[in-house]
């Protein structure tokens, strides 16, 4: 069975990490974005299931990346 690829993208990624290996435990396949930019740049050279946003990130906020992403 295929992986279920998550995006999370956060400027506080590491306080993410309990989260991160939470959802890799359950087999989930989650790769961290440190900004909506980086965000982007992922989403152009690797395909995701799901996209979890942060509201706000320095530089691109989370809607806007949403916005982008669309």
């Amino acid at each position: 069975m295929t992986k279920i690829r998550i995006l999370w993208a956060d400027d506080e990624i590491a306080l993410l990490k309990p989260h991160i290996i939470f959802l890799e435990s359950k087999n989930y396949d989650v790769t961290p974005a440190t900004s909506g930019d980086e965000a982007l740049d992922l989403v152009e050279s690797q395909r995701f299931d799901i996209v979890f946003l942060d509201e706000n990130m320095p530089g691109l906020s989370g809607l806007e990346t949403l916005s982008k992403l669309k």
